[in-house]
């Protein structure tokens, strides 16, 4: 027997502990075949894709599993960045150097059997030996999903050489909790990146890609139960897909994860990802590759029996436009019948600037060189810090759903809730407005409020997913506008499985600033979940409402009483015939503790009258415009 392992294999040491996501096989239950794609089988009775041998219940054998099967299955996974695989390999009678072998994703791992290879453990319709032995692999690997493929390469039915596998198990190891995609357990390296966009991960539609040239339609296609897209008869030569990505955050780097399958007969060609048009990740696919197995059918009429490589996209380069167009493409000449491609598993990353800012060489304050309006970015220099901020006269409004003992203001409004009237929730230490099994699809969270005077507000708190949600928006609206949205999904970073179902939990700082000078705020927090609550839900924790104080401004009047027409001075105004006033003035409102002067010659010149209050009827004075220069005009006092 010949061993032969092909991949980076990880012998780092480390101190997290792998969690265990899948164990099966370990009887014949055929309970265990759930979500299994079973090809090529000598036996359709399910019963018979199990064999017992010398008290070991083997999935596969001499009933089930020889020339042409193949058996898959499909998982999706939190942030990760190691597989970790167990599992007992057995060979059934006379082999000749035939192999046996399963993928995880692109690691391929095979062994070759001969006849002799182990011993008459027990009987088997061709009377040969039979063999095993543990297979204990880890992997590097951060991909969302994950498949794994068993089958051989055996020229035989099943009943003269089989194949099968028992007492699988599959664990990976976790990303920090701070982050969306890792490569290790440092989570300063990681905990910048934050997903954009993931498709093709639980379900393959076109999902707003595009193809172009010899086909211009998204297709799919199934792999051993493999959807794909593209893939045999779809993607060959001269076609590309591509997306445009827009209204990226503030960013520095940008990163692509994906899993790019070379199908059939490529001749030295290469795969190819273009971002905003530039060739930047090439991997070029030779003539005979070493050790590729076949997992996809031939097309009929015109197909060939060709190999498959599988290859995990995991490329990052600078990057700071507000959005990319993603390109993939190949430079096969064949056509999609001879030589084909396909894409799954696709994630888009941006490593995001620090808070509140719009440019930045890397994550941190200091890393910032201008930022977003109206924040202003701090000199160092000065010793006042580093960063954005917030320049303003800032009064907070409500701060609410702090810490775990508060009660909701009954202004708070849920539409299309479960469970009410109390849409509080608890989510491990944490209490929520909102949340598991009380608002999920078509839930929306509203509330009005009545605002002071006011130019600009600033909404924070926490916006929480709960459980699996899959590439869906937390949108977050004022009067009617959409002013803040988030996508979560695959890849996202998660704190764990705190609370609700079978999925994993995770929350966004929302945190803007706009004008508004309106009395009343309509807020509207909602979602675009497509499933049933009890899978996926948010919610909202530490809300706080802001409001920036107008200007002082005083209003003068054309007329005593505050009547006629009026205009207000917010600012400084060197010459008021430019400004178009009015230029009898009897009446002035004057803000609190402010203080109104008025010059005798423009760009305050001259003598002045100064006013601390309210002035209600003004008559001692005659206010008229005088001419200066035949060209400027100023507001002269006369007594």
């Amino acid at each position: 027997m010949k061993f032969i392992a092909l991949a980076m294999l990880v012998m780092l040491a480390t101190s997290q502990e792998f969690i265990e996501f899948y164990s099966a096989f370990q009887n014949s239950d055929v309970a265990q075949l759930d979500g299994w794609t079973i090809q090529g089988s000598l036996s359709k009775a399910q019963a018979d894709n199990f064999f017992t041998c010398s008290d070991a219940s083997v999935f596969g054998g001499p009933k089930a599993f020889g020339k042409g099967a193949i058996v898959t299955k499909q998982f999706q996974l939190p942030p990760h960045f190691q597989i970790k695989i167990s599992v007992e390999v057995w060979k059934f009678d006379a082999w000749d150097t035939q192999r046996q072998f399963f993928y995880l994703d692109n690691y391929l791992w095979e062994t070759m059997w001969t006849g002799s290879d182990g011993t008459k453990r027990c009987a088997t319709p061709a009377g040969g030996n039979v063999n095993s032995f543990q297979v204990d692999q880890t992997i590097t690997h951060n991909h969302a999903a994950l498949f794994i493929a068993f089958a051989s390469s055996a020229d035989k039915s099943a009943d003269k050489m089989s194949w099968g596998f028992r007492n699988l198990k599959l664990s990976y190891l976790p990303c920090p909790a701070e982050c969306g995609t890792c490569l290790g357990p440092d989570a300063i390296v990681c905990q910048m990146w934050v997903p954009v966009s993931s498709s093709w991960i639980k379900t393959i539609e076109a999902d707003g890609w595009s193809a172009k040239g010899s086909s211009n339609v998204i297709k799919t296609s199934t792999c051993a139960g493999i959807p794909i897209i593209g893939g045999p008869g779809n993607f060959g030569n001269n076609v590309s897909i591509q997306k445009i990505f827009d209204k990226l955050a503030p960013h520095y780097r940008i990163k692509v994860i994906a899993q790019f399958w070379k199908i059939d007969n490529w001749d030295n060609d290469n795969a190819v990802l273009y971002i905003d048009n530039q060739e930047k990740w090439k991997q070029n696919v030779a003539q005979v590759e070493d050790k590729e197995f076949f997992i996809c059918d031939k097309i009929t009429p015109g197909g060939v029996d060709g190999t498959e490589k599988i290859i995990n996209v995991n490329f990052e380069s600078p990057h700071n436009y507000g959005a990319a167009l993603v390109k993939w493409t190949s430079t096969t000449r064949k056509s999609s019948k001879q030589a084909s491609w396909g894409i799954r598993q696709f994630q888009l990353y941006v490593a995001q600037c620090s808070s509140n800012c719009a440019t930045c060489t890397g994550p941190s304050a200091e890393d910032c060189t201008a930022c977003v309006s109206p924040y202003i970015l701090l000199d160092p220099e000065d010793g006042n810090g580093s960063g954005c901020i917030l320049k303003g006269d800032w009064v907070e409004f409500t701060s609410e759903f702090q810490g775990s003992s508060w009660t909701a203001n009954e202004d708070w409004k849920v539409s299309d809730g479960k469970n009410g009237p109390d849409f509080t929730s608890t989510c491990g230490e944490f209490k929520f407005f909102g949340g598991y099994e009380k608002t999920g699809k078509d839930a929306k969270i509203s509330r009005k409020f009545n605002l002071p005077a006011h130019k600009r507000i600033r909404i924070a708190f926490e916006a929480w997913k709960i459980d699996n949600w899959n590439g869906e928006d937390y949108i977050v609206k004022v009067d009617g506008l959409s002013v803040w949205k988030r996508t979560f999904g695959f890849g996202d970073p998660g704190l764990a499985d705190i609370c609700g179902g079978d999925g994993f939990e995770n929350y966004a700082i929302v945190d803007f600033v706009m004008g508004h000078e309106a009395s009343t705020l309509d807020l509207v927090i909602s979602t675009t979940i497509g499933k049933n609550n009890d899978n996926a839900s948010f919610a909202l924790k530490g809300f706080k409402l802001f409001y920036e104080k107008p200007d002082a401004c005083a209003t003068l009047y054309t007329e005593c009483n505050y009547t006629g027409k009026s205009f207000n001075m917010c600012e400084d105004l060197p010459n008021f015939q430019l400004a178009k006033y009015p230029s009898k003035i009897k009446s002035i409102q004057v803000p609190a503790g402010a203080k109104v002067i008025l010059f005798d010659e423009m760009d305050y010149n001259g003598k002045t009258i100064e006013y601390s209050e309210n002035q209600k009827c003004i008559e001692e004075y005659q206010y008229k415009f005088l001419q200066k220069n035949q060209q400027s005009y100023v507001l002269t006092a006369n007594s």
